[in-house]
């Protein structure tokens, strides 16, 4: 069981984020209702892949000086499923992504994703097999789940969450988060392989 504290460190070390950084957007996320909060110390809340998933956007997306901190985060989180490209069809059968009506859901369903045997074996051997993309002004995460292209047809899982259609700019800033991250994350949570919280 991971506390907020637990995650906090996590998140601090896998990322290369100042722990004091951590733990502000934590307390921002408290205050604004996006982590489980119960007692502390040994009696605190556990943290869920949803907590994660509201956490790690905050740490991926720009924020406004001054601006909503909470409202930030929960915009991008609640970003609608737009694109979802699985080839072959069964590729996903076992993924709890596919399902994500949202940007927030999908990446707390990926979570248990990584833990997928077939997926979890490639990722402990060292190959990026599973990316999560964040526009940097948070309009817009991706996130890819490939399989093996050899001897194998190519395979992926692709899921696109924004509004609208896709506003290009002269300067796009986009953080991408790699799949031994999530897994390192589902593991200090210990999740269970693709399943429901």
């Amino acid at each position: 069981m991971a506390t907020s504290g637990d995650l906090a460190e996590g998140l601090s070390e896998l990322l290369k984020e100042p722990f004091s950084t951590v733990d502000l957007y934590g307390r921002h996320l408290r205050a604004a209702g996006l982590l489980n909060i119960k007692g502390q110390g040994r009696g605190a809340a556990k943290m869920t892949a949803r907590d994660a998933a509201a956490w790690l956007t905050s740490l991926a997306i720009d924020h406004e000086r001054g601006g909503d901190f909470g409202r930030e985060v929960k915009r991008v989180l609640a970003l609608p499923l737009a694109d979802s490209i699985i080839a072959p069809d069964y590729f996903a059968d076992d993924l709890s992504c596919k399902g994500a009506k949202t940007a927030g859901e999908g990446l707390a369903r990926l979570f248990h994703d990584t833990l997928v045997s077939r997926i979890q074996e490639v990722l402990e051997n060292g190959q990026d097999n599973v990316i999560v993309s964040f526009d940097g002004e948070g309009e817009s995460v991706f996130l890819s789940i490939q399989g093996p292209y050899y001897p194998e047809i190519p395979s992926a899982a692709l899921l696109t969450f924004r509004r609208g259609e896709r506003k290009r700019r002269n300067v796009e800033k986009t953080i991408t988060v790699h799949g031994r991250v999530l897994l390192e994350i589902a593991k200090l949570l210990e999740l269970k392989s693709a399943g429901v919280e």
